[in-house]
């Protein structure tokens, strides 16, 4: 039998997994991991090594189950030091049977605890959390009900497909560079308004603290959950609903007189044609009625011009869509003043401007002759007189009531259940809430959590809390990367196409410039004879440096 003497080249991708390990490492998740997941002897690998590798997938960006073992087989061994027997044992059951232990382990407390060793390792600052939710969908069917009562179900789908199932992801957040610090899945049914007990209790925990400030949308502002939170020493921060008493009392004091107001903040805003937005703050002491909480009304300069070009908006719809009744009148299921009335109020109501414009249905009689009888008209045919009712719609629009509405454009309230925290500190607060957005983007848009490709709730269960581990590694190298940045006085790096400038550096920015950093080995019989490497850009070696990470390490020497 003749022997293949040839020499083979074997290209081994790198990319930024070292990253990832590194955070890894620091936040020990491999001996986390063992403490909740436990491995048996008669396994070529650990369990809680596939689980690892699913971190490290999820955060690059997302692959289907099947395609893992050749993304594994293709990473350079120094960078999981496992042996070839190893690696060829990584298929999409084995990944499967590691989501199903992490499904049967105490979730719960594995959360707790590596949030807590990151909170200590990194020093991160948890005097203020914010809290919001998302929806997952789902395409198809995913049957059955998890042990804490998750399920796919129909609700509000924050992606605008309600015809689809989904579940809910709550999301909780430190201030400190927005790293996760809690995460819950719920029903897809779940209302926000029922779950803020949960989630400050459990914040509360890791925190090792209550004062905490919890910065939320209005969905918190209920009256259970509020005396929840303060009762036990905790701190909120949110928008008032337009459902409570003191919104309509200051909108009509507001539409009736002066109210003096001060500029009390002004910031960049990245697009739009004025480069500041301005946050003015109305004088006067506001409270809630029942709990006598701090209310805060600002007017924001963008949003100003904003809800005067929705409300023109509006008005200009429901005046063509009145214009297509008015041609469908008399016809069909239109031809009474009941009828006619009820259908321009329903259009007014769609859009929300019934209090602009004035609707009035008019009637015209009018004289009509019809054949008596069978047969063409002749010289001797008879002929009776009906009177035929045509109704006409009228509308016009209120135009000094508008000219009023727009002293009231660009407003709202912030409340805080703690007097001490004042106008400024509450609306910068707030104003960190979209920060929590932008994770929910890198939750859907590069990790792939959306829609959801298992057909077991149990392991769309299960990944959820990888998902969630990724988001804090994702969270870590970027807050490293922008500290780093401070501490040297560097205001930019060119990490965009082209060499574009990046002030703010997002972690899949950080992951695109490692992207396809590869090493390379020749074979022949099977052995190693040569190795070689790329070699690291500038700016590569200058995001290590960031990062703390020995060039050498980032090889896996």
């Amino acid at each position: 039998m003749s022997r293949d003497n040839s020499e083979k080249l074997k290209r081994f991708n790198i990319s930024g997994i070292p990253l990832i390990k590194s955070v890894s490492e620091m936040l020990c998740l491999e001996s986390i991991f063992s403490k909740y997941i436990y491995s048996y002897g008669n396994e070529t690998v650990a369990s809680v090594d596939a689980l690892l590798f699913l971190i490290w997938n999820i955060t690059l960006g997302r692959q289907p189950l099947y395609e893992l073992s050749k993304w594994i087989e293709d990473i350079e061994p120094g960078c999981h030091g496992l042996d070839k027997a190893q690696v060829a044992s990584f298929n999409d059951d084995r990944f499967g049977r590691a989501l199903d232990k992490l499904y049967a382990a105490d979730r719960a407390t594995l959360m707790t605890e590596i949030v807590v060793t990151m909170i200590k390792k990194i020093n991160l600052n948890m005097k203020r959390v914010h809290n919001d939710s998302t929806t997952v969908k789902a395409y198809g069917k995913i049957a059955g009900v998890t042990k804490d009562g998750l399920r796919m179900a129909k609700g509000n789908n924050k992606d605008k497909r309600p015809d689809l199932v989904h579940l809910v992801f709550s999301l909780t957040i430190s201030s400190d560079g927005a790293i996760p610090v809690h995460y819950k899945t719920y029903a897809g049914n779940r209302t926000d308004d029922t779950t803020h007990i949960e989630t400050w209790n459990t914040v509360k925990k890791i925190a090792g603290r209550s004062d905490f400030v919890y910065v939320a949308d209005s969905k918190v502002c209920t009256s259970c959950q509020l005396s929840h939170i303060v009762s036990n020493g905790g701190r909120v921060i949110t928008v008032m609903p337009n459902t409570y008493k003191e919104t309509k009392i200051f909108k009509d004091e507001l539409l009736s007189t002066n109210i003096q107001r001060k500029v009390i903040l002004k910031r960049k805003v990245e697009e739009g044609e004025h480069n500041n937005e301005y946050f003015s703050l109305f004088l006067g002491n506001y409270e809630t009625i029942d709990k006598g909480y701090a209310i805060y009304w600002y007017l924001s300069s963008q949003k100003k011009k904003l809800d005067k070009h929705l409300r023109q908006k509006r008005v200009g719809r429901a005046d063509s869509a009145l214009l297509k009744l008015s041609a469908k009148l008399n016809k069909r299921d239109l031809r009474t003043e009941e009828a006619i009335i009820d259908e321009a109020g329903a259009i007014l109501n769609k859009y929300g401007i019934e209090d602009f414009f004035t609707i009035t249905v008019s009637k015209e009689s009018e004289e009509i002759r019809k054949k008596i009888g069978k047969g063409r008209p002749g010289p001797f045919a008879e002929y009776r007189s009906i009177t035929k009712t045509i109704y006409l719609l009228d509308w016009e629009i209120d135009t000094k009531r508008l000219k009023k509405e727009e002293r009231a454009d660009g407003i709202f309230p912030l409340l805080s259940t703690d007097k001490s925290i004042g106008p400024k500190e509450a609306l910068i607060s707030y104003k960190y809430q979209p920060r929590l957005e932008k994770r929910f983007n890198q939750f859907k848009s590069v990790h792939e959590a959306a829609p959801i490709l298992f057909k077991n709730i149990q392991r769309v269960e299960a990944i959820m809390f990888l998902f969630f581990v990724a988001l804090i590694v994702q969270g870590i190298i970027e807050r490293k990367v922008r500290t780093s940045m401070k501490e040297r006085a560097i205001k930019s790096l060119p990490i965009y196409p082209e060499y574009r400038r990046s002030f703010y550096p997002t972690t899949s920015k950080i992951f695109y410039n490692f992207d396809g950093i590869s090493s390379y080995k020749i074979l022949k019989n099977g052995k190693v004879i040569k190795e070689f490497k790329d070699e690291l850009s500038p700016i590569q070696k200058l995001l290590l440096d960031l990062l703390d990470i020995d060039e050498n390490d980032f090889w896996g020497k």
